[in-house]
């Protein structure tokens, strides 16, 4: 029965998952569609084409090495997180891809976020870091990049003007980022507290249920224990600030391609514009939506090329998306990662802590 189980086909997807995939499509080809109709009313395709011929690659793959250069820091900065003051860090490249699958996967089905549960099923089945203990340091991860990048959003208002398509999401994201630190300070340095709490807390359900939930919480404690250790915390910090201003020069790096005049500050307001509205699940690899919000800034900063723009977007969303895309794929196939079993691997994620 067991050996039936194992080998039995996974149940096709749901109605509703469905639905949402070709919801998925059908908002991709229209943003797509909406973008080429605004691009033909001001600027040719044959303009485009002669931007994208005669801009300076050399600018081009210094931002793909810095994109790559990101994605190695965040890897590092997570094997950190994996790392306890008495126990080495697990493995670079187990890692390695097993992130990367995750960021494929948010990119391909982006409506139903499940890269994060991608990135724990992937590490728990190439490392046995348990799963809970995965999701823990994934915490951190995200409040981490919160914070810096709220402390980014602090910085550069006072020196810029976002545009009205964005708003000012400095209170809300440094609200939350604070709240989050604060949340992270009890489960790091109170820990007993914490775990007496929910001990209280879960005597309150069934026997079986309370122990369950107890031994997940506590097993999810453990992704914090790189916190406790002042060495580890001061890499984290610095690796966080690498992350940050890496995300700052990028997009500033590809302004001289298209012999666009702007630097570094309208590179950082460039990385917080696309990054607050590329944050709600969208399209796939954000086709449109990152495109978009790229040249509306431009056209904001009254860029004097309307083709430059074009291009630049073009340039700017490739440089992003496609080595997320092309590691991510090769990461799904080092994995036993099933697109069609995803809705089982999640529910397995849900059940199991080691």
């Amino acid at each position: 029965m067991l050996a039936e189980k194992q080998t039995a086909p996974p149940p096709p997807p749901s109605a509703s998952r469905r639905l949402w995939q070709w919801l998925n499509w059908l908002l991709t080809l229209g943003l797509t569609a909406v973008g080429l109709w605004f691009i033909a009313r001001n600027v040719t395709l044959a303009d485009i084409g002669d931007t994208l011929i005669h801009a300076h690659f050399s600018y081009i793959l210094l931002a793909l090495f810095i994109m790559l250069a990101t994605l190695w820091v965040k890897n590092w900065r997570w094997q950190l997180l994996l790392a306890t003051p008495d126990t080495a860090p697990p493995p670079f490249m187990p890692l390695f891809w097993a992130m990367m699958l995750g960021q494929y996967v948010n990119l391909i089905i982006p409506f139903l976020r499940l890269g994060e549960i991608a990135r724990i099923y992937a590490l728990h089945q190439q490392t046995e870091i348990s799963k809970a203990r995965a999701l823990g340091t994934l915490v951190v991860e995200k409040t981490l990049d919160l914070i810096f990048f709220a402390a980014t959003i602090v910085i550069i208002l006072p020196l810029v003007v976002l545009p009205d398509f964005v708003g000012n999401p400095s209170t809300l994201v440094g609200t939350i980022a604070f709240f989050l630190l604060l949340v992270l300070y009890l489960l790091a340095y109170q820990t007993s507290w914490v775990i007496r709490t929910l001990r209280w807390l879960f005597a309150k359900l069934p026997a079986a249920i309370g122990q369950r939930l107890l031994h997940v919480a506590v097993d999810g404690l453990e992704g914090l224990a790189a916190l406790r250790s002042p060495r580890l915390s001061l890499l984290l910090v610095g690796s966080s600030i690498i992350v940050a201003l890496l995300a700052a020069i990028l997009p500033a790096v590809l302004f001289p391609a298209f012999n666009l005049p702007f630097g570094l500050l309208e590179g950082t307001l460039m990385h917080v514009v696309v990054s607050v509205v590329t944050t709600p699940p969208s399209t796939p690899a954000k086709i449109g939506v990152f495109n978009s919000a790229a040249a509306l800034l431009l056209l904001s900063l009254n860029a004097p090329n309307e083709a430059a723009v074009v291009g630049y977007s073009i340039a700017f969303h490739l440089v992003v998306m496609l080595p997320q895309i092309i590691l991510g794929s090769i990461a799904a196939t080092r994995t036993r990662w099933r697109w069609s079993g995803s809705g089982n691997q999640s529910s397995v994620i849900g059940h199991q802590s080691s």
